[in-house]
């Protein structure tokens, strides 16, 4: 069966709440893997952290950050048994190379199934909507974290799966979207107290605009973390699209 972005997504989904253990990729947790990989890793099979795997993680398949990701080549539903292929078998910066894309983790696509990486030392999985599945450490298993909250540096497409293309949405200028009702659009207001300021874009980095206290405008959504805001310029006709990282101004 051919191995696609949406089967890994749905792969690390099926692992939220798994333990992690350092070098697995899916094997079943007891005592007999607890005591192969104290032999190969020491220093990650403590002896306080076998109390906590024994009462907690026994009975449950294990994964490593890297074992979350080469296990979907490995296993043939996300609940069965690996099988080993040596040509999977890679650590991050091999699963790096493996990457037929990779970009900056500020370009990163809207494409659930794109890999994430810091440096060489993690890699987690993107899910969409600003959230990524990543085996985090001993400590909290696989979980789900925002994507902002990661200090993730690159993204990856990962070539040994099939990719959708992602759709280009329609775009509007921003007249059209100015011209439509207001209640057709979802709202922002500026309930900070102060001026806000608005960006071109996430990176926060060149200033467009201000939004003084108390006003309103039309709310597009999110993006890396910031509202994105249609807004008219004071005294003309016109209006702007631009950033700001208050969230707040959102409407429910």
């Amino acid at each position: 069966m051919a191995k696609t972005d949406s089967g890994l997504v749905k792969h690390a989904e099926a692992q939220l709440g798994m333990p992690y253990w350092w070098g697995t990729f899916g094997a079943v947790c007891g005592e007999s893997l607890w005591q192969q990989k104290k032999k190969q890793y020491p220093s990650h099979y403590s002896d306080s952290r076998y109390k906590t795997a024994k009462a907690k993680h026994f009975g449950k398949r294990a994964y490593d950050c890297c074992g979350l990701v080469k296990s979907f080549m490995f296993q043939s539903a996300p609940t069965s048994a690996p099988k080993y292929a040596v040509k999977y078998d890679k650590n991050v910066g091999g699963l790096l190379a493996a990457c037929s894309k990779t970009g900056p983790i500020k370009t990163i696509p809207e494409t659930p199934g794109l890999l994430v990486f810091r440096g060489t030392a993690h890699v987690g999985i993107y899910i969409g909507q600003e959230q990524v599945i990543e085996a985090k450490g001993f400590d909290y298993g696989v979980v789900k974290t925002k994507l902002s909250a990661g200090k993730w540096d690159k993204w990856g497409q990962l070539s040994w799966i099939t990719y959708t293309p992602t759709k280009k949405p329609v775009e509007k200028s921003a007249t059209e979207i100015g011209s439509e009702t207001a209640s057709e659009q979802a709202i922002f207001k500026n309930t900070s107290e102060k001026e806000l300021i608005v960006y071109a874009d996430t990176s926060k980095l060149v200033k467009i605009g201000t939004l003084f206290k108390g006003s309103s405008c039309v709310s597009l959504g999110t993006k890396n973390n910031c509202a994105v805001i249609l807004y008219q310029v004071s005294g003309t006709s016109s209006y702007k699209v631009g950033f700001t990282d208050y969230l707040k101004g959102l409407s429910k």
